[in-house]
Formats: structure tokens, C-alpha cells, sequence
């Protein structure tokens, strides 16, 4: 399997497609037409939807109600068992039926969720909550979100022991307290709620998320993803089809890094980031214990370089650090009543003031520059995952050798990318990755030799 990914990027090994309900299983892989998986680091579930091909009355013989579920298995020729996509989805609705040219053959798609989606949606809770976010998060997930990602399988064996549970992982653990009562939200509403809520360290930036991947849940900041990049690092791409083909025979595993196409979706917009409060904002924070209120001015410019950035520290912003910035172009007012609780100092009342402009200067730096990729599939890429891109000045000529391909790179667009959205294409034969990713500095060197 090895060699036939070194020959052919794209390739895909489908080890299992099961369509199942409570008392019925049936292989699917031969009516497949198309799969695709969207995960987001924005979105807490991955969704997809699956194309099939009946030419056998699959419908009446297995009536499709919009309540199964689908047990997929796959992997990427030659990598190994820990990469695969291994999960349990559930079907949600059956959309687009339509009949083929032959007559007897009907294709239609099924809309498909993590089984995790129906579990928030049938869980409102009504309860306080008292700790940091991670064992909030913690208590919230393992007993009213989290479910077995090999359902079929734990169904047939019916041995606990083979229960494998989608697992949750916590990249950074923030140690403020929290205390609220939930009014009824969702459990996936809590905890965006407390992300929102979640006070880093001094100086950090305050964008923490909780999304899920085709290998489970995650919570963390985006700040300590940049601060890893290079340990996170999962792989250097090429835009460069000159630097493919100087690839010897033993090097044809790099066309995997190849980008079939690229298209740059946004790019920064001064007038909009004004408007929105990303360059610099102000809070109105109106105190109704002690009736009094205070504006609390944020500058993003002034806090940028405190902040961890994807090209390591010697960073600078996307904008020009002398750009005119009115914190009065975007202002907030937020209700505070300090004292709620008891001994929670650091509780969201009386912090969320300091970090309200940090998180949403933050968060938005996250859709400044966005790309989109199309590129050899791979299952071990997640969303929040750092990539390596590496970009052609645009010298005339094609490349002879990789020294010369090191030499006339753009090094002031070549860095570090976060992938924050991934969609996985696959179908019998290939599997191809839509995703977009983000930038959200310069090099500094490279920046200021750019000007000259």
C-alpha cells in the first residue's frame, strides 16, 4: 500500500462504510459515490454528507428514515492505525433523490452529524455549575455530550471493554472560576459560553474554542497553537509544480504536499477592521453593584506583539503599526455585577472587562487573511492543525534543483498557516481536501525589506 501512495497521492482505503439501526446492518462501500467531512475549528461537530448509488431497492429493503446511523473506517494507504477517520455519524435527513439516465438506478445523499449532535440537542440543562473551565467542560462533556465513536461495533460484541469513546482534549487548561446557572442551553451552549468566559495567562490572548475533529474534541486557545508551531507542524506544501518535478524516484512521497490549487478568499479590509473593533475598541462596563461605570480602551496594535503568533516572535501585525486607530469606532457596553459570588475574584463578572477587546481583536485576526487549498487527501489532517506553505517568488523559469527552489521562495508569504476549516472529498478511488487556511502575521525582517 505504501509503494501505491508514493505513485499516486490521493489514494484512499475504505475499511469500512456501515449503514446500521437498531436492528439491521448493511455494508455500504459498494454504493458510494461520494463522501464528504467538514470539520471547523468554529464548529463543534463535524457534519458530512454521504452520495450512494441504489440499484437494488436499497430503500425498501433497508428503509432510510433519517434516524441511522453510518460507521466509517478509512484511511490513508500507509499511514498508520491512530490517523485513520474512525467514527459513528448519524443520519439526519435524506436529501436530493434523483433517478439516473439508466432508469434503474436512483442516487440520493444522506445528511450526516456526529451522534454527539442529537445528544446536545436532547439535553437542555437546568443547573449550576462551580470550578475552572476545564472541570466544568470536563463534567458537562463526559456525562451529558460524549458517545461511542464505534457504535456498530460495541452493539455487536456487546462487551463494555469495547467501547471507544470520543475523546476529549484539552490543549490549555485556564484557571480562572467560573459560576452560572445554565437557563436551559445545550451542553455544547455551555461550553462555548465558558470558552468565551475562559481567562488566560497575563498577556495571552483570550481566543479560546471548542471544536471537534474526525479524532475528537478539542479546547484551547489559538494563541497556544501558534506557540507550538513548529512541534504542531503537519507538513510543508508546495505551490510549485516546477518544484514537483525535479522529485527523484525516491521522493515521489513529497507530491503529497503538492497544492492543486490555491485561491486567496480575503485578504485585510482597514475600513471593515475599523468598524468591527479588530484594530481598537471600547468597553463601556457599567457596574450595577457599585453604580458606577468605566471605559476600558483596547489597542491591538499596542498588545500585538505580547501575544503568540505563528512566524515565531520577531512578528508584525497584518496592518501597519502606524495606521490610525480610533477606539471610539467601535464601542460595547457590558452589565457587571461584581460580588455575585463569593469568593470568585477572578469570575467572569469581574474579569470580562479586560478581556473583552483581547478576544475580539483575537478572534477576528482569525478571518484577516484566508486561503483556500485543494490538496492531496490525507486522514491525519484535523482542523487546528499548522502547515508549512511555501510559495514561488515569481522569478521567470523553472526550478532545477532544491537548492535554487530554497533560493526564490516569497519568504515574506511562505510561514506557518492554521488550518481552520477542512473538508475531506472522498470517493472509491481518491480522496482530495478543501481547506482554508489563516495567516496572521509577517516576519518581521521580511516585512521591513519588503518596504525598501
Amino acid at each position: 500500500m505504501a509503494e501505491q501512495l508514493l505513485q499516486a497521492p490521493g489514494l484512499v482505503d475504505i475499511t469500512e462504510l456501515i449503514l446500521f439501526s437498531a436492528n439491521k446492518k448493511l455494508d455500504i462501500t459498494n454504493f458510494l459515490v461520494e463522501l464528504n467531512l467538514y470539520e471547523s475549528i468554529f464548529n463543534p461537530v463535524v457534519s458530512g454528507t454521504l452520495t450512494l448509488a441504489d440499484n437494488t431497492n436499497l430503500l425498501s429493503l433497508f428503509p432510510l428514515i433519517g434516524e441511522e446511523f453510518i460507521f466509517i473506517n478509512l484511511v490513508t494507504p500507509s499511514l498508520d492505525d491512530g490517523k485513520r477517520i474512525f467514527k459513528t455519524f448519524k443520519v439526519y435527513s435524506i436529501a436530493n433523490k434523483a433517478y439516473a439516465k439508466d432508469g434503474s438506478t436512483i442516487i440520493y445523499e444522506l445528511n450526516i452529524v456526529s451522534t454527539e449532535a442529537f445528544n446536545d440537542t436532547l439535553n437542555p440543562l437546568f443547573m449550576a455549575f462551580d470550578g475552572t473551565p476545564q472541570q466544568i467542560i470536563s463534567n458537562i462533556f463526559l456525562n451529558y455530550l460524549q458517545a461511542v465513536r464505534n457504535l456498530p461495533l460495541s452493539k455487536l460484541s456487546g462487551n463494555s471493554a469495547d467501547i471507544d469513546k470520543t475523546p476529549l482534549t484539552f490543549l490549555e487548561s485556564p484557571d480562572n472560576i467560573i459560576k452560572f446557572v445554565s437557563p436551559g442551553w445545550s451542553p455544547i451552549q455551555c461550553i462555548n459560553w465558558i470558552a468565551s468566559k475562559s481567562l488566560p495567562a497575563k498577556d495571552k490572548a483570550a481566543n479560546y474554542l471548542f471544536w471537534e475533529t474526525t479524532k475528537g474534541f478539542y479546547f484551547s486557545s489559538t494563541d497556544k497553537l501558534f506557540s507550538n508551531a513548529k512541534r504542531l507542524l503537519n507538513g510543508t506544501y508546495f505551490y510549485s509544480q516546477s518544484y514537483i518535478n525535479t522529485l527523484g524516484p525516491d521522493e515521489k512521497f513529497k507530491a503529497m504536499y503538492s497544492i492543486k490549487s490555491l485561491s486567496v478568499e480575503k485578504t485585510l479590509d482597514q475600513l471593515d477592521n475599523t468598524r468591527t473593533g479588530y484594530l481598537s475598541s471600547t468597553l463601556i462596563d457599567i457596574n450595577l453593584y457599585n453604580k458606577t461605570f468605566k471605559n476600558v480602551v483596547y489597542d491591538h496594535g499596542n498588545k500585538f506583539t505580547g501575544y503568540s503568533h505563528l512566524n515565531d516572535n520577531e512578528t508584525v501585525p497584518l496592518f501597519d503599526l502606524s495606521t490610525v486607530r480610533n477606539p471610539a469606532g467601535y464601542i460595547e457596553i457590558n452589565y457587571s455585577v461584581p460580588k455575585l459570588h463569593n469568593n470568585t475574584n477572578t469570575n467572569f463578572d469581574e474579569i470580562s472587562k479586560y478581556m473583552h477587546g483581547n478576544r475580539r481583536s483575537n478572534m477576528l485576526e482569525l478571518n484577516n487573511f484566508k486561503m483556500q487549498l485543494v490538496v492531496p487527501g490525507r486522514t491525519d489532517l484535523e482542523a487546528g492543525n499548522i502547515i508549512k506553505i511555501v510559495f514561488p517568488k515569481g522569478t521567470p523559469g523553472a526550478l532545477s534543483s532544491h537548492d535554487k527552489a530554497a533560493d526564490i521562495h516569497d519568504k515574506l508569504y511562505t510561514g506557518y498557516y492554521m488550518i481552520t476549516n477542512l473538508s475531506h472529498k472522498i470517493n472509491p478511488k481518491t480522496h482530495y481536501i478543501t481547506m482554508n487556511v489563516v495567516k496572521d502575521s509577517f516576519p518581521k525582517a521580511e516585512y521591513y525589506k519588503a518596504l525598501k
